[in-house]
């Protein structure tokens, strides 16, 4: 997997803007983090978390998620080895920040940061399937929803996954609720797909149209795939259902 560089990190650091740099409240954190103190940081982070003054405020959970992600990015093998899965718990604070944000603005206020944990999530999720993880990949697509909730992609194709995982309700649930809006995007011809989460769409959508012939629902099938050529509409392996 391709991460981003610290120096990277850095500058969204600096070019953010996060609300909590300039308040004083966070201004440990933010300190030790701008040093490269990462584990010392989160530390920070952390007992901000534990503390009810600041337990549902959303920007302890992002300082976590930064932490945690410029760990899993670090060069440092004895700091990252006192970690499990830091990729795994920068998405999972990132989608707590989202949960603690009662005004609606911490992913607009950090879209780029949002962006790379998509990015990085993804990509993540990606590598489990590749090795027929299905379980850990439906786990970390459910990650990304945290902060992602309105992506159809990552929806859908977290519905394709759940079929993997034979949890069929689910799958409804998610691919009725997200198919028809791709379908509905695709139909405008200005509409620009989101290109972090758009790529993963296509072997989802082939395998669940194959899914349907296999399991002897063709008519549904056949619906799936002309709504699929909707969105795919010169592609070969759309065209052959």
């Amino acid at each position: 997997m391709k991460h981003i560089t610290l120096t990277v990190i850095f500058a969204l650091f600096c070019a953010l803007g996060f609300g909590q740099v300039s308040n004083p409240e966070f201004d440990k954190v933010a300190k030790k983090y701008e040093k490269g103190s990462y584990e010392s940081a989160l530390e920070s982070a952390e007992s901000l978390i534990d503390n009810d003054k600041h337990s549902k405020k959303p920007e302890p959970y992002l300082w976590a998620s930064m932490c945690h992600y410029a760990i899993h990015n670090s060069d440092d093998d004895k700091l990252k080895s006192r970690f499990k899965s830091p990729l795994r718990d920068a998405l999972k604070y990132a989608g707590k920040a989202v949960q603690k944000d009662k005004n609606g603005n911490i992913v607009d206020n950090n879209s780029d940061y949002y962006a790379t944990m998509k990015t990085e999530g993804v990509a993540y999720a990606q590598e489990f399937e590749a090795d027929g993880n299905y379980r850990k990949a439906l786990y970390t697509y459910k990650q990304i929803l945290k902060f992602a909730p309105n992506d159809p992609y990552i929806l859908f194709v977290k519905g394709v996954t759940d079929i993997r995982q034979n949890a069929a309700f689910e799958a409804e649930k998610a691919i009725s609720a997200s198919f028809p809006v791709l379908e509905k995007n695709y139909r405008n011809l200005d509409y620009k797909p989101d290109p972090i989460s758009s790529p993963i769409l296509k072997g989802a959508l082939v395998y669940y149209i194959d899914k349907l012939i296999e399991d002897a629902y063709v008519d549904s099938a056949k619906n799936v795939a002309l709504s699929a050529r909707v969105i795919f509409p010169l592609d070969e392996d759309i065209k052959a259902n």
